[in-house]
């Protein structure tokens, strides 16, 4: 009896056993399957499609993490775009850092106007030495097709309710006291960009005063300006995130978009294609 007994208390033992390594395992595998930087990769013009889904996906994936995701990578080569979209992607790196995560950008080979202020969100800035980044202001595009019309024997009545309701439409051209107008407009959202820049970087907007006039700086200006906090590649971004989060190993976390050839073909993915009616808006670019 004495023998059964301990026959089965080692029977019982070795499952505990069992079970408890593979519970170990399971563990691990879960650590190492779920990442733990958020990698957002801006490679392109920043637009109003892809942009705010990106932002939407990084308040998405901070809301339901638990504590695994450590940091947040931003890497950046894009020329600038739409302002709104620039302060969607400005606003969820905002929210990151308020979640208590180190975000750290990178500029590759240019990060300028919309793509710096992206950038300014960030704990910190590294650029590549070679880089371009800056050009803080703010440009307003309005169309006009008067001429085309008139070529086309077009004519457009217009009824209005006050004289500046169709400022902004193509059908008409801009005149001396509307152009004043929209270069103040113009200004006020360089206001914000400016203002936004200070904050982050800790300047007074009348430090950033002499280099806020739109004008593009190399990496190396840009750092003694104070606009980046060092000069290195993506290598050493990484090295940089590493210490600021306090992680080992980086195991990125990225947004997946799985696309039929044929949805890719319809919606003109990797094609450069216009649509007409877009360049009839009026937009805002940084």
């Amino acid at each position: 009896m004495k023998d059964k007994g301990f026959v089965f208390l080692l029977i019982l033992f070795i499952l505990v056993l069992v079970v408890v390594v593979f519970l170990f395992i399971r563990i691990v595998q879960l650590n190492f399957a779920y990442g733990n930087v958020l990698h957002i990769k801006i490679d392109t013009s920043i637009d109003d499609d892809k942009i705010p889904k990106l932002a939407e996906w990084v308040y998405e994936k901070l809301e339901k993490d638990r504590g695994r995701i450590k940091a947040v990578f931003v890497e950046i080569n894009s020329p600038g775009g739409s302002a709104a979209s620039s302060e969607e992607m400005y606003q969820a790196l905002q929210f990151a850092k308020k979640k208590g995560k180190k975000v750290i950008a990178y500029i590759h080979s240019i990060g300028a106007s919309g793509g710096y202020y992206i950038a300014s969100a960030a704990d910190k800035i590294v650029a590549n030495p070679t880089a371009l980044t800056g050009s803080i202001g703010a440009i307003i595009i309005v169309p006009d097709i008067v001429q085309l019309s008139h070529k086309l024997g077009v004519k457009w009545d217009i009824y209005k309710s006050g004289k500046n309701k169709d400022l902004t439409q193509p059908f008409r051209s801009r005149t001396e006291e509307d152009s004043v107008f929209l270069t103040e407009l113009a200004k006020d959202i360089w206001k914000v960009f400016l203002e936004r820049v200070a904050k982050s970087r800790k300047k007074s907007v009348d430090e950033l005063m002499p280099i806020a006039d739109g004008r593009i700086l190399t990496a190396p200006e840009a750092l003694k300006w104070g606009l980046v906090d060092t000069l290195g590649t993506r290598y050493q971004a990484l090295q940089i995130l590493k210490k600021e989060a306090k992680i080992k190993k980086i195991r990125f976390i990225e947004k997946k978009e799985k696309k039929r050839l044929l949805q890719r073909l319809i919606e003109g993915e990797g094609l450069e294609l216009i649509n007409a009616l877009d360049l009839l808006k009026p937009k805002v670019y940084f």
